[in-house]
């Protein structure tokens, strides 16, 4: 079913005519022309057709490192220049509307690309080339790998950090031995002893004792995965509250030591969260189409405040589950900003950010669909063994053909209470 509708999406947005939009974020960039120097050196990317109307250009070679762009092919035999799906040793993995593109072994001499629907999954392999030089040192997030379904592997650790188990995505068809450094999807420690990714949930159960267990939910079953023994220590995680904020949309929320935390999904998508907000990216931009924004984020007693409704409808507002008892932030803590009647914040102070007021909605619109960042996927803040941010393309192609006008519904309008 999830093929027949990807083949649908894809078919009605090239038979209209339509040229993929870009949008933020590396999931949909176009690759940037190479110099004229590098570009006489480059070899010729291989050609791959995928089916549904997809074409794969494939470069992996001694000199160059791997990457694969995939586009959209028009049934006479023309190939969109936008790409759909860009991935490459920094960006291994992306799921759109229910299919998962995958760059597995991307870090050996023989990388190759996976596509995974319905449960069966397509391996097409890259030329040979040159594997990726070896990590300085990945012992900090090394640890014992363990299947958990839905192309996910659990990396069980608990040393002098902790226990954590580091919830990697490497393929449905990945077994005992295979690489596991790849991307983050979910972390859970004692200081977020919850989260979820690919239609499954993961807690750190008894994260406070020298054996913590992790259960892992998909379908209503629950598994548990013992971590290694260690030291006791006291779990400064909330628990995470679900608040409803209409539009299709949900928003996770929850407090650590580094402050409150808000994860944002939308309707059908279990992949990966939309956005990620927190005290360093406490609000959605303006382009994002509607508000989401954490006020006074560095304060003891953050709010949640969301607007997702056309017309007057208010702003809705929510609190910020507390801390267990006897934990403390890691923050300087801010007084919070004075209020107006209407609930916004009338000023800032230190350490908090202001968020612009809501614009006027056109007469007559019941609901706002984020824009163009819908498309760019989740960020969640991982070491990917660089200490970098990585970016997790968690959103499908319903949200690429909405902008375009294509009959694919991205959530349904909500009736008014």
């Amino acid at each position: 079913m999830r093929t027949a509708l990807l083949r649908t999406a894809i078919v009605t947005a090239a038979l209209s005519g339509a040229m993929l939009v870009p949008v933020a974020g590396a999931a949909f960039a176009a690759p940037a022309p190479p110099a004229a120097t590098a570009k006489a050196a480059a070899s010729e990317p291989a050609k791959v057709a995928l089916g549904d109307n997809l074409v794969a250009h494939m470069v992996n070679s001694v000199t160059e490192a791997p990457s694969v762009t995939i586009h959209v092919v028009d049934k006479d035999g023309t190939t969109h220049p936008q790409a759909l799906v860009s991935l490459n040793r920094a960006h291994t993995t992306e799921s759109k509307q229910g299919t998962v593109f995958t760059l597995t072994k991307a870090d050996t001499a023989e990388p190759v690309l996976t596509v995974t629907a319905s449960g069966a999954t397509k391996s097409f392999p890259l030329p040979k080339g040159k594997a990726a030089p070896a990590p300085s040192d990945n012992s900090r997030y090394e640890g014992r790998p363990v299947y958990v379904g839905n192309g996910m592997v659990a990396v069980l650790r608990n040393k002098s950090e902790g226990p954590e188990a580091w919830i990697r995505y490497v393929g449905t068809d990945w077994k005992p031995g295979d690489d596991y450094m790849t991307h983050v999807v979910a972390l859970v420690n004692r200081e977020q002893t919850s989260d979820k990714a690919y239609g499954a949930s993961f807690r750190l159960t008894g994260a406070q004792t020298t054996a913590p267990v992790l259960a892992v939910t998909t379908g209503g079953v629950a598994k548990s995965y013992p971590l290694p023994e260690g030291k006791a220590g006291q779990v400064c995680s909330s628990e995470v509250t679900s608040q409803d904020i209409g539009a299709g949309m949900s928003a996770d929320l929850s407090m650590s030591p580094d402050g409150p935390r808000v994860a944002l999904w939308t309707s059908g998508d279990d992949t990966t969260p939309w956005r990620l907000l927190n005290r360093g990216f406490p609000q959605l931009p303006e382009s994002a189409g509607i508000i989401a924004r954490i006020v006074n984020p560095s304060s003891a007693e953050p709010v949640f405040e969301w607007k997702t409704q056309g017309g007057p409808m208010p702003l809705g507002r929510a609190s910020f589950p507390a801390l267990p008892e006897g934990c403390k932030l890691n923050h300087e803590v801010t007084e919070p900003a004075p209020t107006t009647t209407a609930g916004t914040t009338a000023g800032t102070t230190a350490g908090t950010t202001a968020a612009p007021a809501p614009k006027p909605q056109t007469a007559g619109q019941t609901s706002v669909v984020p824009k163009g960042g819908v498309a760019a996927g989740a960020e969640i803040a991982a070491e990917d063994t660089d200490n970098s941010t990585t970016a997790l393309a968690g959103t499908g192609l319903a949200a690429v053909f909405a902008a375009l006008g294509a009959s694919v519904p991205l959530r349904r309008r909500r009736a008014q209470r």
